[in-house]
């Protein structure tokens, strides 16, 4: 065996030497073409980059030639004067050699640091290298760089835009809502929604801007936006368009412009009207001298459902030669919107001219309703004078006893101060005569409502009714310079508006003579409205899980008799809430409408939340109705597997078979290949070779010295 393997050898090097030996006079023939290199760029030429990164193509250079191309260098340029990216390779721009057919991927990064303006841009490849005599060739390619989303306009959806209320009527206000979301496969930039076509004439803002900045927009990502609006009062009744204008930019700097119009329904002054009346009105007490100035205090406030205009209160005092204006009598307002109200002071003095006695002030209000109604109404103060010289002046002895005995009300309080419609309260009147020398007898007192007023419920003997007793009230006899008091007990109807009233207190008395006489004082009796915000039980969860959003919901509603003004609700607490406070606006009486609010608790134990509800009531006054509650918020569970130990799940091809797998084909394979090794040894008798008799072992061992001894000659010359 040893010999056939020399053999075998010896025949290999024999043949490679005639091989080489063949080659020589080839290389030696001048005549001999070597062939030519040549140099392209592999691949259809076109590649996707994406703004605003570092992009890495892989860039493929081959030669196709019949010859080895040598010092290969290949440079990139773009053919635009001011591209909007950056080139390099990663390994510099020296490729080497190429032998024939041979290949070489090259990275080229491509920076795009800029705003492009079209979606393919070409970069040409140019490259210049020699063939193995030294020759020196040159060539290029072009291949375009294409971005990504160029060509494809970022998608949006408006949605959930709706108006709070739903109607509005002139001189009111509400809040438009709505989202835009991103419903495409391209991030939108410096987004921002834009109110247009608004006006003071129509539908206007009623405070902030008239844009709303959402920032960055991702795929899928929405942007919430709200925008406080007012109905001119003088508006008709229809729907009025505002444009909702989404301005934003694509990942190339591209800007968009989107519109879509919005209908508002204006419900026009049809059925609503504003109202306004004077309530907390602060009469005079006491008595005043000649000259003497005396403030008369009211507000000016409208109940109604729409805004006033062009409001002009006039003050006068029906005797205007008693008692005169010291301030200006006529004031102007402008405008008074729906739950709004105004201070109002005037200043007046008793004159030379005036007697002793109770003189009335008259205020008229004249106002537009809706734009288009004119309304009027009148109400009344009265006060106290005192002009003692008037009284003597020109007196004669017969005028003397001829002068007329004065009945007035001194002094008079409602126990309550604030008078409540539907309640009883007690009204305590001092009565007085003023003569100083007769007395008068067979009093007769009753009660009338003073104001003027369009309204049947509003009208003399409606508001206020005596309980118990008639609207008449009888008194023997008042003596000179003496008083008498006297307690009624009323009852306001329930229906009645939130306003200071005008009673006035009739009188029919004698003097001794029997002469009969008649007089009239004027009283200011403020009366509040019950106002009442119902809300619907609602349930907590008994448990929630930390960072588990909760939704709230429930329905509420005005029970009361008077429109509920600003009406808001918010969330306090250590949680996460995507609209703490929402702004409703007001509600009138019998309205009802749906709360909603989701939050997500941020620590576990015991949180403190509270939803409040805010309203003003008919006199202006915040009044809060709280819901408090305790969560009791637990850690976080982890589903079932996904906890940090837990075993993967088992589909049947685990590493751990595989590597089983393969162990047992890499035996099975040496098996083989040991058994068809032997077989060419001892074809015939391989079965008996298993027996292993001295005899075979003996040779076994001749044959492994030879092997060493062979080992030991290797290296030596033949």
């Amino acid at each position: 065996m040893r010999k056939k393997t020399w053999k075998s050898v010896f025949a290999m090097i024999l043949s490679v030497s005639i091989l080489m030996g063949l080659s020589v006079p080839i290389m030696a023939d001048d005549n001999f073409d070597i062939g030519t290199p040549q140099v392209f760029v592999a691949g259809d030429g076109v590649y996707e980059v994406e703004n605003n990164k570092e992009n890495r193509l892989n860039i493929q250079i081959k030669n196709k030639g019949d010859a080895i191309a040598d010092n290969v260098v290949v440079r990139a340029k773009s053919e635009e004067a001011m591209p909007p990216f950056k080139l390099s390779f990663s390994d510099g721009e020296n490729v080497g050699s190429l032998g024939i057919n041979g290949t070489k991927t090259l990275k080229l990064y491509v920076n795009m640091n800029g705003s492009p303006d079209k979606a393919s841009y070409p970069i040409t490849l140019s490259y210049t290298y020699k063939d193995p005599m030294g020759s020196s060739y040159s060539g290029s390619d072009t291949i375009y760089i294409k971005l990504k989303g160029f060509d494809r306009e970022p998608s949006y959806l408006f949605d959930q835009m709706q108006m709070k209320p739903e109607s509005l009527s002139p001189g009111t206000g509400g809040v438009l809502t709505g989202r835009v979301k991103n419903t495409g496969s391209q991030i939108m930039y410096q987004a921002e929604v834009v109110l247009d076509k608004l006006t003071t004439e129509g539908i206007s803002l009623s405070g902030g801007f008239s844009s709303v900045q959402l920032g960055t927009l991702n795929i899928g990502q929405e942007g919430k936006f709200s925008f406080p609006l007012a109905t001119s009062a003088d508006m008709a009744a229809g729907n009025y368009p505002v444009t909702v204008k989404l301005k934003y930019m694509d990942e190339m700097g591209k800007e968009y412009e989107k519109t879509q119009d919005y209908y508002i329904n204006v419900g026009g002054v049809s059925g609503k009207a504003s109202q306004i009346i004077i309530r907390n009105m602060k009469e005079p007490t006491g008595t005043y001298g000649v000259n003497q100035n005396f403030p008369i205090q009211f507000e000016l406030y409208n109940a109604g459902q729409v805004a006033a205009k062009d409001i002009i209160i006039t003050a006068e005092g029906l005797d205007p030669s008693a008692v005169v204006p010291k301030s200006s009598s006529v004031k102007n307002v402008m405008s008074l919107a729906p739950g709004a109200s105004m201070p109002m002071t005037f200043t007046f003095a008793g004159t030379n001219q005036a007697s002793s006695q109770n003189y009335a002030i008259q205020f008229t209000v004249e106002y537009t309703s809706g734009g288009t109604k004119v309304n009027t109404f009148k109400q009344y103060a009265g006060v106290n004078i005192s002009n003692p010289k008037k009284d003597k002046e020109g007196e004669s002895e017969d005028d003397k006893n001829k002068s007329k005995p004065k009945i007035i009300v001194s002094k008079y309080v409602c126990d309550p101060l604030i008078v409540m419609a539907g309640e009883e309260f007690d009204l305590n009147l001092s009565l007085m005569n003023t003569h100083k020398d007769k007395g008068v007898k067979n009093i007769k007192m009753f009660l009338t409502l003073a104001e003027e007023t369009s309204s049947e419920t509003e009208k003399s003997g409606n508001i206020f009714t005596p309980v118990n007793s008639s609207n008449t009230y009888y008194f023997d006899a008042i003596p000179p310079k003496g008083t008498v008091d006297k307690e009624l007990r009323l009852y306001v109807v329930p229906n009645a508006q939130p306003k200071t009233y005008t009673l006035t207190v009739n009188f029919e008395y004698e003097d001794a003579e029997g002469n009969e006489y008649t007089a009239k004082e004027l009283l200011g009796i403020n009366v509040e409205q019950v106002t009442e915000l119902n809300m619907d039980d609602f349930a907590m969860p008994e448990s929630m899980e930390q960072y588990m959003p909760v939704t709230v919901s429930f329905n509420y509603y005005n029970t009361g008799k008077v429109a509920l003004n600003n009406v808001m609700f918010k969330v306090e607490g250590d949680v996460d809430c995507s609209q703490r406070s929402t702004y409703v606006g007001n509600m009138d009486p019998g309205a009802s409408d749906y709360y909603e609010v989701t939050f997500t608790p941020n620590t576990i134990g015991e949180v403190p939340v509270s939803i409040i509800a805010s309203y003003e009531d008919a006199s202006g006054e915040t009044i809060e109705q709280r819901r408090d509650y305790v969560l009791n918020v637990t850690e976080p569970v982890m589903p079932e597997g996904e906890g940090e130990g837990a075993e993967p799940p088992q589909n049947g091809l685990t590493m751990k078979n595989i590597i089983i797998g393969i162990g047992v084909v890499v035996i099975l394979g040496m098996g083989l290949f040991l058994f068809i090794r032997r077989q060419k040894k001892d074809p015939d008798g391989f079965a008996e070779s298993m027996d292993f008799d001295d005899e075979e072992l003996e040779d076994d061992e001749e044959l492994e010295d030879d092997d060493e001894d062979d080992d030991d000659k290797e290296g030596m010359p033949l």
